[in-house]
């Protein structure tokens, strides 16, 4: 038997455009995912069992074949024309509902840590093909760290260079199903034309939000007239000291972002008594880290 623990981390958008309806039904992105240091904790452990045993902190995920990490698992198990045995208890940290594809990097790493579990042999380009089929979130957390996303989002080209930031994550009580964000998104009157964020800007984030204090998330609008604390949370986060506010994909999460620690810290203090508040610094933690400090423990049963 063997058994090994793996953090699998969020993710912010920087920025997230809609730059329309896809023929396939999907929307044409253009965004900017960034990797940050808040993460859930997976333990892994091989049975002697056919099948996936899946267990979890929260009550309120889905523990059948619905959950991300089931699926990936049966993804898998089909590539390699077997079912071997394995146990995956998630220790949910990543809030639900928030933007932040706790479940997606939760797949992508059951993907990676399965692969050498099993000693499947797939290669990283059968990963990535399986990792689009869980969501189009899920590729990213494949690559991790700073990456500009096209087409549905998996489209991805990394950039070298995290930025130097500290970021302050408010988390409201307020869950919201992806689905119905871009259901009542208005196409029409979303900006038209290409992420102005890095590319025009000569990869310089700061420079961007001097510009657009706000952000430039196109999913924003019908959420924060549904939710008007959550334009009440990037205003405060402004007034803190942050130098940009925005809410990560389609929500509910909304960053601030900060230069100094210090700052962030005290605006953090803001908002603990109404809110979860998180500061989180950005990291890579891909295929290629996991891979390169993948470390199991053998076992007897």
């Amino acid at each position: 038997m063997k058994r090994c623990h793996v953090q699998a981390y969020a993710k912010i958008n920087l920025s997230l455009r809609v730059l329309g309806k896809r023929a396939d039904g999907y929307h044409e992105l253009d965004t900017y995912f960034l990797q940050v240091d808040l993460a859930d904790d997976l333990f892994f452990e091989t049975t002697a069992r056919s099948g996936l045993e899946l267990s979890c902190n929260w009550n309120s995920v889905p523990l059948d074949d619905t959950n991300l990490c089931a699926r990936a698992y049966h993804l898998i198990a089909n590539a390699i024309g077997k079912r071997p045995g394995a146990r995956l208890h998630l220790e949910k940290k990543i809030p639900l509902g928030a933007g932040m594809g706790g479940g997606s990097s939760d797949a992508a790493v059951t993907l990676i840590v399965l692969n050498n579990l099993f000693n499947a042999g797939l290669s990283d380009e059968t990963l990535f093909e399986l990792a689009q089929q869980l969501g189009s979130d899920v590729p990213f957390f494949l690559c991790g760290g700073l990456c500009h996303g096209t087409g549905r989002g998996e489209v991805l080209t990394p950039l070298a260079q995290l930025p130097d930031l500290y970021a302050l994550i408010i988390t409201p009580d307020i869950v919201l199903a992806t689905a119905s964000v871009y259901q009542n998104l208005k196409i029409g009157l979303t900006t038209t034309g290409e992420n102005t964020i890095f590319a025009d800007l000569n990869y310089d984030l700061k420079k961007f939000y001097e510009r657009h204090p706000l952000g430039q998330n196109d999913l924003e609008g019908w959420v924060l007239q549904q939710y008007p604390v959550l334009a009440q949370i990037k205003q405060k986060l402004l007034e803190c000291g942050a130098w940009g506010a925005s809410m990560t994909g389609s929500g509910s999460a909304v960053f601030g972002l900060f230069s100094a620690m210090e700052t962030a810290q005290n605006a953090r203090r803001a908002f603990q008594d109404e809110h979860a508040a998180f500061i989180a610094r950005p990291v890579k933690w891909g295929m290629k880290e996991i891979n390169e400090s993948f470390d199991v423990e053998v076992f007897v049963g």
